[in-house]
């Protein structure tokens, strides 16, 4: 019996043993494929364009400079970007180069070139944007289906940063209701009417006291 067990623990410490060292060979044959892989793996992809598709085949992520056309409704505005698109072929996130803004299938002067990230709605019509655009000017937006609505703005032309907000138009027209931000050393928030003309005013300029001034409609415009 004493001999039996000897023997039993003698095969368990040759099977660990053997265990071991198949896990050393293991280890280090995958040490050397990682290291040819590395060796061998390019450095650089290069492509004019990727297309990737969903699981029924349909394009829904294109990649190039400018990207595929493929599978995309939009063919106008090939810039270097990624764009994503909806299940219907829609633009509906483009990261990159700005295409020109695009509503209800007609596309507008955009007032500069610039980068960034544009969001459309389903039907392909843009919504709203972080971009740079190439006059300096920096802008966060979100738009109604006619245009801008919301839009933080960093103007490095005139000095403005700061928040302006529109009222409701047709597509083309715009209509600024208020405005806050900062010029110099100014702070100020106005309003206005629509045709456009500012109706109260609250500012203050360095040292000089806070002010406050309301105008009637028809009134001249503010000096």
């Amino acid at each position: 019996m004493i001999d039996s067990d000897w023997r039993l623990e003698r095969l368990e410490r040759q099977v660990r043993h053997q265990r071991i060292a198949l896990l050393a060979v293991g280890l280090t044959a995958m040490g050397f494929a990682l290291a040819a892989f590395t060796a061998t793996a390019p450095k650089t992809i290069e492509a004019q364009a990727i297309r990737i598709v969903d699981a029924t085949g349909k394009p829904r992520i294109l990649i190039g400079a400018p990207p595929p056309v493929e599978g995309r409704k939009r063919t106008d505005g090939q810039t270097a970007s990624i764009v994503v698109l909806g299940p219907d072929g829609e633009d509906r996130v483009v990261l990159g180069e700005e295409p020109l803004p695009r509503l209800d299938g007609k596309t507008y002067p955009r007032v500069a070139a610039g980068y960034g990230l544009v969001l459309h709605d389903r039907n392909g019509s843009e919504r709203g944007a972080m971009s740079y655009l190439d006059n300096g000017r920096g802008v966060v937006a979100l738009d109604r289906p006619g245009g801008d609505a919301v839009a933080m703005i960093v103007n490095e032309q005139s000095g403005f940063a700061g928040v302006t907000v529109n009222y409701a138009n047709p597509v083309g027209q715009y209509a600024e209701a208020w405005r806050i931000g900062t010029k110099g050393d100014e702070a100020w928030l106005s309003l206005q009417d629509r045709p456009q003309a500012e109706r109260a005013r609250l500012s203050t300029k360095g040292t000089a006291a806070p002010a406050l001034v309301t105008r009637p409609a028809g009134s001249p415009p503010a000096p």
